[in-house]
C-alpha cells in the first residue's frame, strides 16, 4: 500500500525528514525502514532526507507489509464490520481470544487466527478485548497502521464505547470513576483498584434499570479513557456493581445472581469506536449493537 501527501505552504521549507516524522506520522524506525527499501519517492524521484521540500511535492511511501505467517488456519465464520486497504473490522464473539496467548497457542481458533485466513495474508489487531468480551475489535494490514493507532491510542484520540449488565445501580446514575489500578500481587492477573496504580479513567451512564425479584441490575454505557486490564469490570466492582457474569471481580450477591440467570460469561461489548484514520486522516465512526448471554 501507498501512504502519498502532497506538500501544503505551510509544509514548504520542511526537510523530507521533517515531513514524514510530523505531517505524514512516520516514526523514525519506519523511515529507516523505508528508505533502506527504495520506499520513499518525492515527485517519483529518489530524494535525501535533509533537503527541503516544496510546496506542491507528492511525497510517496510505500508501506512495509507485515512478515508472512508461517501457517493459516482454516476459515471460520467473520462478520466484518469495516474494510479498507489499510483496516479491517470485525465483531468477535465470546468466548473468542483475540489473538494467541498461553491459554490459546499458536494453531489455535483465536480471532486473529480468522482474521488471516480469510485475508490470506498476516494482520494484526490494534487493540484486544477479553475472550468473554464481545464486539468490535479493529485490525490493521500494515504495521505503519498499528502503529498509528497505537500512538492514537496513547493521546486519547482512540475512542471507544462498551455497553455492560451489572449488578445493581451506580450511584449517581452518570460520572466519572477515577481509580488507579493495580496487579493483586506482582505476578497476578487479578487487577484491583489501589493507591500504587496507574491511573484508570472511566465516564459512565446508566441506559436501563431492570428488577429481577428483589434484585436490579442495569444497563450501563462505559467509556474509557485509559487503557488498563480489566478496567471496566475493576471500577463497576470497585463502585458496587460488578459485571453479570463476571466470576474474577463478582460480590456475592451478583455472582449469586448470575448462576441464577445462568450466565456463562461476563456481560460486556463493545459498541462502538472512532479514531483518525492513519492513511486518509479521515474521522471514522463504527458501531455494532451489544450482544449479551443476558437478553431480558
Amino acid at each position: 500500500m501507498r501512504l502519498e501527501h502532497t506538500v501544503s505552504a505551510g509544509e514548504d521549507g520542511l526537510t523530507l525528514q521533517q515531513l514524514l516524522r510530523g505531517p505524514m506520522g512516520l516514526s523514525g524506525r519506519e523511515i529507516r525502514s523505508a528508505k533502506q527499501r527504495g520506499a520513499v519517492s518525492v515527485d517519483a524521484a529518489p530524494f535525501f532526507s535533509n533537503q527541503p521540500v516544496r510546496e506542491g511535492m507528492c511525497v510517496r511511501v510505500e508501506l512495509a507489509d507485515y512478515a508472512s505467517a508461517s501457517s493459516a488456519s482454516p476459515s471460520r465464520p467473520l462478520e466484518v464490520l469495516y474494510e479498507d486497504e489499510a483496516l479491517l473490522a470485525v465483531f468477535k464473539p465470546a468466548p473468542l481470544q483475540c489473538h494467541p496467548s498461553p491459554s490459546a497457542p499458536g494453531g489455535s481458533d483465536t480471532l486473529e487466527a480468522r482474521v488471516c485466513a480469510v485475508l490470506g495474508r498476516p494482520a494484526h489487531p490494534v487493540h484486544r478485548l477479553d475472550a468473554e468480551t464481545t464486539g468490535i475489535v479493529l485490525f490493521a494490514k500494515l504495521p505503519f497502521v498499528q502503529a498509528h493507532l497505537q500512538r492514537q491510542m496513547q493521546v486519547g484520540s482512540f475512542e471507544k464505547v462498551y455497553r455492560a449488565w451489572v449488578y445493581g445501580t451506580p450511584e449517581p446514575q452518570s460520572g466519572e470513576i477515577d481509580a488507579p489500578i493495580a496487579r493483586l500481587t506482582p505476578d497476578s492477573f487479578t487487577r484491583v483498584v489501589r493507591a500504587d496504580g496507574q491511573r484508570a479513567v472511566t465516564r459512565y451512564a446508566v441506559l436501563q434499570n431492570l428488577s429481577i425479584g428483589q434484585e436490579t441490575v442495569s444497563l450501563v454505557s462505559f467509556h474509557p479513557l485509559t487503557g488498563r486490564t480489566h478496567q471496566l469490570r475493576v471500577h463497576a466492582s470497585h463502585i458496587g456493581c460488578p459485571l453479570l457474569g463476571d466470576t474474577r471481580y463478582a460480590s456475592q450477591e451478583s455472582a449469586r445472581l448470575s448462576r441464577a440467570l445462568s450466565l456463562a460469561h461476563h456481560q460486556l461489548s463493545a459498541v462502538s469506536l472512532s479514531f483518525v484514520h492513519p492513511v486518509t486522516r479521515a474521522r471514522v465512526f463504527l458501531s455494532h449493537s451489544a450482544v449479551f448471554d443476558f437478553n431480558p
